[in-house]
């Protein structure tokens, strides 16, 4: 048993020595693994504490309070999709729009500096972002809707929508640019004009990767903590009625950034608010998984074609 093993494991540290850059490859990918797991286990054990204690009311419950130590995130999680989701209604057709427009009709020696300048808007600080809503935006909204605030729901997903639309445009032109060329002239051969060709061919064939792009901004979206906090109002209370983008809210990643600071190390508080970083944790695995499988689905699809 030894005497056989012996030519595999020479063989093995051979081949080590001759492909070094393979090992060092899989230590990095196997690194970045470890750290996500041992994040989720890190997140996960201290917040046990609130989750074992509270339950599926840590999920469903209604109140919000820290000095009853009532712990019930609904409000919260209620309050994140919501502005995401009102960000995402206003980034999705502005960025696809923008994509299709650079990719498909802008002249090809303005798309670099186009692409450039809407990608500045991605390394703009979100506490900018966070200061232009509360200053400008706010008011305004509070004015032309005749409400006391304009830290409401509707001005943090105006905000977030800004800031998600340089993903989305980033990527789907990316995706948009990849559609094979043979296909274009193809249907502008057969009579097609350039909007048909462009609704006919090449939205359905990158249709993956633009929906890959918008999990991509869910993702940036929902993660938002800064601008988030300064213009969603802060009230852990769900909008009467729900659907009412004239209320204040406040998000997931609001609420760990605003009392973590000022909850205790061990305390049920402190478990709380890793429980929500769970929950949030788990939502933008879930997103960026998804985005990623559509990804994968549409290149092999495409390959397939061809």
């Amino acid at each position: 048993m030894l005497e056989a093993k012996k030519p595999k494991i020479s063989h093995l540290f051979k081949r080590l020595r001759k492909e070094p850059i393979e090992v060092i490859l899989l230590l990095c990918a196997s690194f970045s693994i470890i750290i996500l797991f041992l994040m989720l286990f890190f997140i996960a054990g201290e917040g046990s504490q609130a989750l074992s204690r509270f339950g599926i009311n840590f999920l469903i419950g209604q109140r919000w309070e820290t000095n009853e130590h009532l712990f019930g995130a609904f409000p919260l999680i209620y309050g994140s999709v919501m502005v995401v989701a009102g960000a995402l209604a206003i980034a999705i057709p502005i960025g696809v729009a923008t994509a299709i427009f650079i990719a498909e009709i802008l002249p090809f020696t303005l798309r670099d500096i186009v692409k450039s300048v809407i990608e500045l808007l991605a390394s703009i600080p979100s506490i900018i972002y966070g200061l232009i809503g509360v200053v400008y935006l706010a008011p305004y909204i509070a004015s032309f809707f005749g409400i006391h605030s304009g830290t409401v729901a509707l001005t943090a997903s105006i905000v977030l929508s800004i800031m998600a639309v340089p993903t989305i445009v980033g990527v789907s032109g990316e995706i948009l640019s990849t559609v094979p060329k043979e296909y274009k002239e193809a249907a502008l051969a057969i009579g097609a004009t350039k909007w048909q060709m462009i609704k006919n061919v090449v939205i359905p064939t990158a249709k993956s990767g633009i929906f890959a792009s918008v999990m991509l901004g869910f993702g940036r979206a929902i993660g938002e903590t800064v601008a988030v906090l300064m213009v969603a109002g802060s009230v852990a209370v769900i909008p009467t009625p729900p659907w009412n983008f004239l209320s204040p809210v406040y998000p997931i990643t609001a609420v760990i950034a605003m009392q973590m600071g000022e909850a205790a190390v061990g305390s049920l508080e402190y478990s709380a608010l890793f429980g929500l970083g769970l929950i949030l944790f788990i939502m933008t695995f879930i997103v960026n998984t998804a985005a990623d499988i559509i990804t994968k689905k549409g290149t092999q699809i495409r390959s397939a074609k061809k």
